[in-house]
Parts: structure tokens; sequence; C-alpha cells
């Protein structure tokens, strides 16, 4: 029984086959899982100038860097490079469409990588296999920069470059301090650019829109430049006309300089005198610009017509009136304290157009003629009625004529009762009206005549200041 035990037994040897079966089995699994030989991909095609010196198969390709894929194959030539690109299927979806990609390294001297860069505005639609990508650029290499150096050193004779280091070289001799300042005061100017750098970019986007204005009226310019070209040509025919010309504006400018010369001093005393007389029609004019104007709408509104209105005649209406009184000192001197209109500010009134500015506003002014009335109040014939004045001309100065036709000046009116009396002030000195006439007021004024002119003006002497 035991014999047949034996007998059924596996040998160790198989086990032994067995087990290093299983360890070559999962070790393979291992490296094609590593490999991602057991992972499913999706292939896109990324197209390139070149694939790089160092991009070699199952190199990273990421996105926002996250590894997304790897990469399957390359095939490159001369004039491009194919790279095979195994997008992993389960990031495929976060991918758009119009994605676009480059080649990228993580150092100089580092493994290169594929680089996918997420668009702006990103399409609803997904990348999906077999596309076709565009790499935007390729990293320089530290080796193919060497490469290119050794070209160059190849086409170039070593004993000229020498001999352009060694010029170089003296003649930067001995200025070290001077270098060190031009390039300290060439980091002062950098520094300070650097703080304007936003304004110098406006400006540099203003100067586009003012080249565009400029590109705009492009042909206008060609134009003026084709007229200015016309002008210079009649210049040049009429050369000898323009030397006279300008030696003449020579000849005027001396006289004017010898006329002007001499009176310097009083030109400018004129003109300092004429300060006051502007200062006073600068702040009056809008009475003068008022009474101008209203004098254009009174002429074009009936103004005109009522004058004759033919350019030639003039429409006037005379007659004989009694005559007034003779000017008397002190009684008939002219007072005038008017501050102007509302404010004391020049006013216009009703001007320029009185059918907007009807009814006027009625002011109160401090004007007058002295003691006098401002409007005679008893009409009749003017004493004295005879005046001779022409003997104050002669060599020998005499009294002027003056005679009376009548004894004594017109009445005065009769004022009713209870009334101020004739020629007494309107208002008193605090504005109030004035109280009733006294018992026999209107009488006395009624019977008391004016003084006489003629009294005053019978000697020289008593005649009033011009």
């Amino acid at each position: 029984m035991n014999d047949g035990l034996r007998r059924q037994r596996i040998h160790p040897l198989w086990w032994t086959a067995a087990l290093v079966t299983v360890v070559i089995v999962l070790i393979t699994l291992s490296l094609a899982q590593f490999n991602g030989l057991l992972r499913q991909s999706i292939t896109v095609i990324l197209a390139s100038d070149r694939a790089g010196l160092v991009m070699n198969p199952g190199a990273k390709v990421k996105l926002r860097g996250v590894q997304v894929g790897t990469v399957g194959n390359i095939v490159g030539s001369r004039q491009a490079a194919r790279l095979q690109l195994d997008i992993d299927p389960a990031e495929i979806r976060y991918i758009p469409a119009n994605v676009q990609a480059e080649i990228k390294a993580t150092t100089a001297f580092g493994t290169k990588y594929v680089d996918l860069i997420y668009p702006d505005k990103p399409t609803p639609a997904r990348l999906k296999a077999g596309e076709v990508l565009y790499s935007r650029n390729i990293t320089t290499e530290v080796n193919t920069v060497f490469q290119n150096l050794v070209d160059v050193l190849k086409s170039v004779d070593p004993a000229k470059v020498n001999a352009v280091i060694s010029a170089l070289a003296e003649g930067l001799r001995g200025r070290g301090q001077r270098m060190g300042e031009a390039i300290t005061a060439a980091n002062e100017v950098l520094t300070a650019y650097n703080a304007r750098v936003d304004t110098v970019g406006r400006d540099w986007r203003s100067f586009n829109e003012f080249s565009k204005a400029y590109d705009v009226a492009a042909n206008d310019i060609l134009t003026t430049l084709d007229a200015a070209s016309t002008t210079s040509t009649t210049l040049s025919a009429h050369a000898k006309e323009l030397d006279s010309l300008l030696l003449n504006v020579i000849g005027f400018s001396r006289s004017g300089v010898a006329l002007v010369g001499p009176n310097l001093d009083n030109l400018i005393d004129g003109i300092n005198g004429l300060q006051p007389t502007t200062d006073l029609l600068r702040k009056y004019n809008p009475e003068y610009t008022c009474m101008l104007v209203g004098a254009k709408y009174y002429m074009d509104h009936g103004g005109l017509q009522t004058r004759g209105g033919n350019g030639y005649s003039l429409v006037i209406d005379s007659g004989l009136l009694f005559g007034k009184d003779p000017y008397i000192y002190p009684d008939n001197l002219p007072f005038v304290a008017a501050k102007g209109g509302p404010g004391g500010q020049p006013s216009c009134g009703s001007l320029p157009d009185v059918s907007k500015n009807f009814p006027v506003r009625q002011l109160i002014t401090n004007t007058g003629w002295g003691t006098g009335l401002d409007i005679r109040t008893n009409p009749g014939i003017g004493h004295p009625c005879w005046a001779d004045f022409l003997p104050v001309t002669r060599a020998v100065p005499e009294p002027p004529s003056i005679r009376q036709c009548i004894p004594g000046p017109a009445p005065g009116p009769a004022v009713p009762a209870g009334a101020p009396p004739y020629g007494a002030p309107q208002y008193a000195a605090d504005g109030s009206p004035p109280g009733p006439a006294p018992q026999g007021a209107a009488l006395q004024n009624s019977e008391t005549a004016p003084p006489n002119p003629a009294t005053v003006t019978s000697a020289p002497s008593a005649a009033g200041p011009n």
C-alpha cells in the first residue's frame, strides 16, 4: 500500500519546473503591465518638423501637467517627423478636438515630452482616434546649439577670429571702470523703463491707432504732396519775382522799424492810455451787444419802413415847441450815480428783442439834474428868450447879451390839496413817502416864480464852471 502511494506522488522536479514557469509568467506580466502592453489606448498622430534628439518611445504625453498617455512610435525623416501618441481611453473625454501640442524638455539636457495645450475656447467635440495634431514648436537643445556652433567655426578662419578677438581685447583693456559705469547706467535705464512698461505699451497701441489714421488718409496726403509739387514748380518759375518780393519785404520792414522805433515809447503810452477805455468797454460789452442786435432787430421789424425804407430818404416829424430855460448852475448840474442793472451788473433791459421782454422791470436809479427837475413841469416860453454870446469872442471879451421877452418864467402847475409842494422831493431821505403839504403850500408855489436866470448871467463871475 505504501508502495502504491509513492508511485502516485508528483516528482519534485515537476514542482520546481512549475514554480519557475509561474515566476517567469509573473515577471513577463509585470513587464508588460509596466510597459503598457496590456493597456488599451487610442492612437493619435502628432506631426512636427522634427522630434528632437532625445525624444524616445515611451515619453510622456501631458495635459495641464497630468500624464494622459505615452509616445508609442516615432517615424522621422529629414523634412518632418510623425509621433504616435497612445492616449488613455479614460482621459480622452477631457481632451477637446481643437487641442494643440508642443514638444518640450524637462531640462536643457533632459528627455522631451509632448505637452497638450488646452485651448481658450474648447469645442464640444472630443479628440478621436486617428486624428492628426500639429506641433507648434520644439525647444532648442543644447547639443543642437553646439552642432550649429561647430558648423560656424568650420566656416570661419581661426586666424581672423583670433585677430578680431585680440583687437577687441586691446580696445577693452583699461576701460573696465567706464564699462562698469555704462552697465550701471544701462541698468538704471532699464529699471526706469520697467516701471513705465505699461505706459510704453499704451503708447505703442496709441501709435498703432495713429498709424491707422494716417493709413486711411494716405491717398489724401499723396494728393496734397502732388499739389505741393505744382506749387514748387510755380515758385521755381517765378524765382526772380519772389526774390524781388522778399527784397521789398525787407525794405518795408526796415521802414517800419525806422517809423516805429523812435515812437516806441509813445506807442506804449498810447496803448496803456487805452486801458481804462477798453476796461470800460469790456465791462459794458453785453449792453453794446444788446444795443446793436436790438437795432438790427428794430430795422428788420418795421424800423426801416418807418424811417423811409429806401436807403436815401428819411421820414421825420418836426414842429416848433416852446423853448426850455437855459442851464442854471448848480440846479441843472447832471447827477449820475446809477450802478447798472439788477445786482449792479450791466443790463440790457428789454433788448435785444423787446417783444419777448415786455413789460420791462422798473429800475430805481440814482440819476437826475442836481437840485433841478428832470422834466420841466411848467410848459411855456423859455426865459430868457434872447441870448447873444458872440461878444465873448471879441479881442476884448464882453459879457454876453441875455434878455427877457416877457416878465418872469411860466408859472408852475397848481398843486392838488394834500400833495407835496411843487418841486419837493418825491420821497424822504429814508425812502418814506412825504407828508401832506402844509396849508398854503400850493398857493405859495403857484405865486412864487423860480429864480430869474438873467440875474445869474449879468456878470461873467456868476457863470458856473465849464
